[in-house]
């Protein structure tokens, strides 16, 4: 073998070398456990006593949460069953309609970003159903415990009362 071949195929086996580390480094982070779908198994609010005030997408609720690996995510929860436009049209529904629609489905989407020291997720939220949320950060705390993944939030104001969500995701395998 000549030596620029040699030379040549040497270069392409470290950097493979290295590019398999980097990804290997990356999958050991917390942050590196993030990136895939995620299912919704619970969602629910409670009293700084810990007691359950609601859930807010009812005992069953649907859910899909998705990180990549380029720092962009998404959400979606929804109530498993939610009531049709008697009109068919969605830019015909009554009042009660769209309350009932708004208030049974959230999703947004945006970049996120890890802490490993504080054990919080940021979502930089850039568009939302909630429009108050475009333009600011969600702060979530995580933790991993089997295939899941729970978040907590910071206590928040939800119809008056302070509360705390904890929302359950189930990796999609």
């Amino acid at each position: 073998m000549s030596p620029t071949r040699l030379r040549t195929t040497l270069t392409v086996v470290l950097s493979l070398a290295a590019a398999l580390a980097v990804s290997h480094a990356l999958a050991m982070t917390e942050a590196g456990r993030f990136p895939g779908a995620w299912r919704l198994i619970s969602a629910e609010y409670r009293a700084m006593d810990g007691s359950l005030v609601e859930s807010p997408w009812g005992p069953e609720p649907q859910g899909m949460l998705m990180y990549d690996s380029y720092g962009n995510m998404s959400v979606q929860l929804g109530r498993r069953e939610r009531p049709r436009f008697a009109s068919g049209d969605q830019l015909r529904g009554t009042a009660e309609e769209i309350k009932a629609a708004f208030e049974s489905y959230n999703g947004y989407w945006g970049r996120y970003e890890v802490d490993e020291r504080t054990r919080t997720i940021t979502h930089h939220v850039q568009q939302a159903m909630f429009p108050n949320w475009v333009g600011t950060k969600q702060v979530r705390h995580y933790k991993f415990q089997d295939n899941k993944l729970i978040f907590t939030t910071p206590p928040i104001r939800r119809g008056g009362q302070e509360v705390t969500g904890v929302v359950v995701w189930e990796r999609v395998q």
